[in-house]
């Protein structure tokens, strides 16, 4: 199985077996080259908004994949030709959104792995007409959430906008950990608060998510 680390083995687990994939902001091209040489696409597209980061997928990709795949320096999506599946991962959750709502097209299938403000990429993928297929938080030293999305449409509680529909009901250890900690966080810096309303209520809310 392709795990060169356990967080890019999990976004890989969530692709599936389509003719074109696109990695938005391909780093060395890993993800893509796996997806090859396992045959779960015909082609790939590996993009990136600076040239000299792209050459390393490009260089990664050619020893093997000369012919079947495209490499395009852009920002986001802009100029891509159109993809079925499209992977966003390592960004900032607001701009994955920005990428996703300039998007010059939308693909069948989105798998959004966001470093911050995932909440912003539940909004926008709703509002741009898809439904949720995994939506969850797990651990590789640090926390990461991880969204696979397919078009349709799907409706959303707000705490599933903050927290993720899955974590709200599987409750993994990872999630579990994750909100312990903000509730560490929460109750050292409520000694030191002026409004101490304010994080009581944030870690009441914790305390539900819990339950």
């Amino acid at each position: 199985m392709f795990k060169p680390s356990e967080r890019l083995g999990i976004i890989f687990s969530l692709l599936e077996k389509v003719e074109v994939f696109a990695d938005i902001g391909a780093d060395h091209g890993y993800v893509a080259e796996a997806m090859l040489k396992a045959d779960k696409c015909e082609r790939a597209i590996v993009t990136d908004i600076s040239a000299k980061c792209l050459k390393k997928a490009e260089e990664n990709l050619s020893k093997n994949f000369e012919g079947r795949y495209v490499s395009i320096v852009t920002d986001g999506l802009k100029g891509v030709p159109f993809a079925d599946e499209v992977l966003i991962a390592g960004m900032g959750g607001e701009l994955i959104s920005d990428i996703i709502s300039s998007a010059d097209f939308l693909p069948e299938i989105f798998v959004i792995q966001p470093m911050k403000n995932t909440d912003s990429v539940r909004r926008t993928l709703i509002k741009s007409g898809y439904k949720f297929v995994n939506d969850y938080t797990f651990k590789d030293k640090k926390f990461y959430d991880v969204i696979k999305a397919r078009r349709g449409s799907d409706s959303y509680s707000e705490e599933e906008i903050e927290f993720g529909r899955d974590n709200l009901r599987d409750k993994s250890a990872a999630f579990r950990e994750m909100i312990e900690i903000k509730r560490s966080k929460l109750f050292s810096a409520l000694q030191y608060a002026e409004n101490k309303e304010v994080i009581l209520e944030e870690i009441a809310k914790l305390d539900k998510v819990l339950k």
